[in-house]
């Protein structure tokens, strides 16, 4: 996810803690990355052979856990998340206040906070509301430190239970306080989480639920989001199983990038690149492609230029025509194109696919023109939809980042999960907030 300035600093106005003034955190350009992977921590380090493959795969953000390791992204014009020894002991992490372990903190930032491949310091995966306090801790030592790179804190789905999450009640009210809490008492730079749907006997309905919770907290704290997606299965012979995950295709890769870039994200990143224990990856351990891997050779810079185009604007809302998921908001006027044919509403069942069902994501910023998203949500079958727009519109071409006009009338034929990003000629009357969704 056009550099942009969304951010949060460590505290409100830009001040860290103790008073110390902060710079802001640039994200930079949009991010396309993997959680599991060269670099990462229990897999091969990263080398010139992984470098080569990853950037032909159209990914811009590595893993690292050396200097060394940050020289080799650097010499591909590699960004790299950050996990050296440091980041990987909590007895020197999250116990910042002792003296050995804020000097050994204090020598790791200080041999990489200038190095030009370093992105944000990875410092924690999944923790419960317990841990926010601690976390922030030590991220608001780290914004005295080094003020110019964020710390990256990965949040749960909404299919954890409610002790993983620290936090009681029913579920979905859990996870809704659990990331109100994180952005709260963390004060992010950016929020990222993972949400796995694809199992052996039909996909969990939860996915846009988890999409638009994290998309209006990102929203209302000012901060850009990273979503995570599944590429694989981590639960290898288990076909039986219903409730296993099971291996996605190029088709529902295709649809998880563009639903992302369709909720405004400014980065993707895949479960798994490659891991021992895990089937059905982006590539094998010894790096052999899977056809996902040539499919992400176009889609990641698609997302990229997308997200690129999205990040100066405002996201508005989500409508979707069709099947109804969970946290989702049926198809009204604030979306405002006319889709024929018009696909009834309908909830969606437990396991069912979103059939014959399109999204539609609107943006606006003050002296730009509205732009819209649309996307067909069924990953098995090509669909063409006719538009029909207020005003004349254009349409990005993500390939070759260039617009061209289609009308006001005009057909749009949507292959398997696709979408295409269309602009209105002008700006579209402000939405009412009663139908704004996030």
């Amino acid at each position: 996810m056009e550099k942009t300035k969304m951010v949060l600093v460590a505290a409100i106005l830009g001040v860290c803690a103790a008073g110390t003034a902060c710079a802001a955190w640039n994200p930079g350009e949009p991010v396309t990355t993997y959680w599991a992977g060269p670099g990462f921590p229990g897999n091969e380090r990263l080398s010139d052979r992984w470098l080569v493959q990853l950037k032909e795969g159209g990914f811009n953000t590595v893993w690292a856990m050396t200097p060394e390791e940050l020289d080799l992204a650097a010499k591909y014009g590699m960004r790299a998340i950050y996990k050296p020894k440091e980041l990987r002991d909590r007895k020197i992490f999250l116990n910042i206040d002792d003296s050995a372990a804020e000097a050994a903190m204090e020598a790791m930032v200080n041999r990489v906070k200038d190095h030009p491949a370093l992105y944000v310091y990875e410092l924690y995966d999944e923790p419960a509301a317990g841990l926010f306090a601690s976390l922030a801790h030590t991220k608001e030592w780290l914004a005295r430190h080094d003020p110019n790179h964020a710390a990256w804190v990965n949040l749960l789905p909404t299919y954890a239970n409610n002790k993983q999450l620290g936090v009681n009640g029913e579920i979905i009210r859990a996870y809704w306080e659990h990331v109100r809490l994180f952005g709260e008492i963390y004060r992010p730079d950016f929020l990222t989480y993972d949400h796995y749907q694809f199992q052996n006997g039909g996909d969990s309905s939860h996915y846009f639920l988890n999409l638009g919770i994290i998309r209006q907290n990102a929203s209302a704290l000012g901060v850009p989001f990273f979503n995570g997606v599944q590429a694989c299965t981590w639960r290898p012979g288990e076909a039986a199983s219903p409730r296993a995950p099971r291996i996605p295709g190029p088709d529902e890769m295709r649809y998880l990038v563009y639903t992302t870039a369709a909720y405004g994200a400014h980065g993707i990143y895949y479960y798994v690149y490659c891991h021992r224990g895990h089937e059905g990856s982006i590539v094998s351990t010894n790096g052999t492609p899977d056809v996902k891997y040539e499919v992400l050779k176009t889609l990641n810079r698609e997302f990229i230029a997308i997200a690129k185009e999205l990040s100066p604007l405002k996201f508005i809302g989500a409508y979707h025509q069709g099947l109804q998921a969970p946290g989702t908001t049926p198809y009204c006027e604030q979306a405002l194109l006319k889709l024929t044919p018009e696909t009834p509403i309908a909830e969606l069942k437990p396991g069912q696919e979103l059939t014959d069902t399109t999204l539609v994501t609107r943006f606006d910023a003050p002296g730009r023109p509205t732009h819209l998203m649309v996307v067909n949500l069924d990953y098995r079958r090509d669909r063409k939809i006719h538009v029909t727009a207020p005003a004349s519109a254009e349409r990005f071409n993500a390939q070759d980042r260039s617009w061209s006009s289609v009308g006001s009338s005009f057909d749009l034929a949507l292959t398997r999960g696709s979408g295409v990003l269309l602009r209105l000629a002008r700006q579209a009357p402000p939405a009412t907030d009663s139908a704004t969704s996030n």
